[in-house]
């Protein structure tokens, strides 16, 4: 499925809804005692987004991971920061993790981030 930049921008402008971006800033301290970080810090960035689903065209079993099939749009002019895997998308009070970013370009300036996000 492919999208030009204005279908990309008209999804948001008619679909879009107010989303955080939560980006990790410390990446924090790993303790193999208790298997978590600590210390991490976050700092959230409004935007406004679109979150889709994407069928890639084969049903999984249940015993498979699927990932990428849901995304997020997130256009470059309503966010001063990009996206990385580390970052996770919060609706409400849902939280999504990024596993993957695209960045979509015209002459060297980002339009759009599409992020691969699962739960």
């Amino acid at each position: 499925m492919s999208f030009r930049a204005y279908d990309l921008a008209k999804l948001v402008d008619d679909f879009g809804e107010t989303l955080t971006l939560r980006k990790r800033t410390t990446a924090g301290t790993y303790n193999p005692a208790t298997g978590s970080l600590s210390n991490m810090a976050t700092t959230d960035y409004s935007f406004v987004g679109y979150f889709y689903n994407y069928n890639v065209g084969f049903t999984p079993t249940l015993d498979q991971i699927e990932r990428g099939t849901r995304k997020c749009l997130i256009p470059a002019p309503n966010i001063s920061v990009a996206p990385d895997t580390d970052d996770q998308i919060l609706r409400g009070s849902d939280a999504v993790n990024i596993v993957h970013v695209i960045t979509a370009y015209s002459n060297g300036t980002a339009l759009h981030y599409i992020c691969d996000v699962v739960s």
